[in-house]
C-alpha cells in the first residue's frame, strides 16, 4: 500500500475511564475495526477530491477557498457544508495547509493529493472482522453520491434512501456491525443501570429496531425483561417501523412493545403520547433535531418526575474533529440544516461532550453526565466516538436497579 495501515496498539489505560461500561465491550478487534473504518473514510475523502475535480485547484500556488471552488465548479449552494467538511478533513490529515488567517480559510495542497486505497483497506478490514463490510458498503455508497449532490442533480436523501439502497441501512444498523452497534450496546447498559422495576420506556427514532433489540437483550440477560410495564418504540418512517415491529414482536413475544410514529421536531403534546415515562431513549437521533433545545424540552415533558433521558450519540472529542460517518451525513439536508447556538450547539452534526452537557442542563435536566468518560479516554484514544448522554427530570423517582458493571 502507498500508505500502510498500521494503527498503534490499543492503549489499555483508556479502560480506567469506562466507568459502568464493561471492559470486554471494547476489545482489540473492535478497536482495529474502528481504526480501519476511520482510515477508509479518510481515503474516500482523497478519492472525492479527485472525483469532484478539485484536486488541481487546491494544488495551485494560490490555493482556494471553498466558495471559490464551488463557484468555479458550479456546485449547488446546498453542497457548501459538505465541501467545507471535505477540505477540513484533508487539512486534518496534513494534505492541505492554510494560507494566512483569512475567513473563510484558504487552503492549498503543498504536494499532489494522493489517491485513496479503499480496495486494499476493504481486504484488510475483512481479515479483522468480515462484518465490517456493513459499514464500508454504506460509506462507499455515500461517497459515490457526492458528485450528484454537488452538481445539484439530487439530494443526499434521494441518493441514499432510494428503494435500491435501503438494504445498506438495514445492514449498517444491524447489531452484528460492531463499529455502529457499540452505540446501541452502550445505551442499553446505561438504560438498564437506571431503569426502575415496573417502569415505562419510550424510544424515539427507533429506526429498524437495532437499539430496541440491544436493550431488550440487555434486560433479558439481567433477568429484568419482565419488569418492563410498557415499551413504546417510535419511528417516523413507516417502512422501518413496520420492519422493526415484525422482527422484534417475533423475537420477544412477551415484551410489552407498542410501535407508533413520533417526530422529535414537533411538540410532544401534539403527538398523542401520555407521558410519565421512566426512561426516554434514542440512539443517534437527537443530533439531527432541528431545534435541539426545543426537542430536549419536549422530551423532558414526557418523563415522570426523576425519569431519565438517555441518548446514545456519536461525539467529536475535539473541536472540528472529523468522524467517519460524516462521509454519509454531510450530504443530508436534515443533518446540516439545523439551528445552531455558540454555546449549546456550535455546529451542525455530531457535537462535543461538553456541548451535550450544556444543552441538557439548559433544557432543565439534572445529574447530566456523559458515559463513559470520553474526555479522559481521548488522552489515550482520540477517536473513541461513541458515548451516552444522560440527564434526569426534576422530582422524586422510584429506585432504579443498581449499576451492573
Amino acid at each position: 500500500m502507498q500508505v500502510p495501515f498500521q494503527p498503534p496498539p490499543r492503549d489499555p489505560r483508556s479502560d480506567e475511564f469506562l466507568g459502568e461500561i464493561p471492559r470486554e465491550l471494547f476489545d482489540d478487534t473492535l478497536y482495529e475495526s474502528c481504526e480501519l473504518v476511520d482510515r477508509y473514510a479518510l481515503d474516500l475523502a482523497y478519492e472525492l477530491a479527485h472525483a469532484l475535480g478539485i484536486a488541481r485547484r487546491l494544488e495551485s500556488p494560490t490555493g482556494a477557498t471553498a466558495a471559490e471552488i464551488a463557484e468555479e465548479r458550479g456546485f449547488a449552494p446546498r453542497f457548501a457544508p459538505a465541501l467545507e467538511w471535505l477540505l477540513a478533513r484533508l487539512a486534518a490529515d496534513g494534505a492541505l495547509e492554510r494560507l494566512g488567517e483569512e475567513r473563510p480559510p484558504r487552503w492549498r495542497a503543498p504536494r499532489p493529493l494522493r489517491h485513496g486505497e479503499p480496495a486494499e483497506l476493504r481486504a484488510l478490514g475483512s481479515a479483522i472482522d468480515p462484518e465490517i463490510a456493513r459499514t464500508l458498503d454504506l460509506l462507499e455508497a455515500a461517497a459515490s453520491s457526492w458528485p450528484a449532490v454537488a452538481e445539484g442533480r439530487a439530494t443526499g436523501e434521494q441518493e441514499l434512501f432510494g428503494a435500491g439502497r435501503i438494504a445498506l441501512w438495514i445492514a449498517y444498523f444491524h447489531n452484528r456491525n460492531r463499529p455502529y452497534s457499540m452505540s446501541n450496546r452502550l445505551t442499553a447498559i446505561a438504560v438498564a443501570n437506571r431503569f426502575p422495576a415496573g417502569g415505562r420506556i419510550l424510544e424515539v427514532g427507533a429506526g429498524a429496531g437495532s437499539a430496541t433489540e440491544a436493550l431488550l437483550e440487555e434486560l433479558d440477560r439481567r433477568g429484568r425483561l419482565g419488569e418492563v410495564s410498557a415499551y413504546d418504540a417510535t419511528e417516523p418512517s413507516p417502512f422501518f417501523r413496520r420492519r422493526a415491529e415484525r422482527e422484534l414482536a417475533a423475537r420477544f413475544p412477551g415484551a410489552p412493545l407498542r410501535f407508533s410514529a413520533f417526530d422529535i421536531d414537533r411538540p410532544a403534546d401534539e403527538q398523542g403520547l401520555a407521558g410519565g415515562y421512566d426512561v426516554v431513549l434514542g440512539v443517534n437521533v437527537l443530533h439531527v433535531a432541528r431545534s435541539l433545545g426545543a426537542s430536549l424540552a419536549s422530551l423532558r415533558s414526557l418523563l415522570a418526575p426523576g425519569g431519565w433521558l438517555i441518548a446514545g450519540e456519536c461525539v467529536r472529542l475535539f473541536p472540528g474533529q472529523p468522524v467517519a460517518a460524516d462521509v454519509v451525513f454531510q450530504i443530508f439536508k436534515g443533518f446540516v440544516e439545523v439551528e445552531t447556538d455558540p454555546e449549546l450547539r456550535p455546529t451542525h452534526g455530531f457535537l462535543e461532550p461538553g456541548a451535550w452537557q450544556r444543552a441538557l442542563e439548559a433544557a432543565g435536566y439534572a445529574e447530566v453526565d456523559v458515559i463513559p468518560n470520553v474526555e479522559r479516554i481521548r488522552d489515550y484514544y482520540p477517536r473513541f466516538s461513541a458515548a451516552v448522554v444522560v440527564g434526569r427530570a426534576p422530582g422524586h423517582a422510584p429506585s432504579a436497579a443498581p449499576h451492573e458493571p
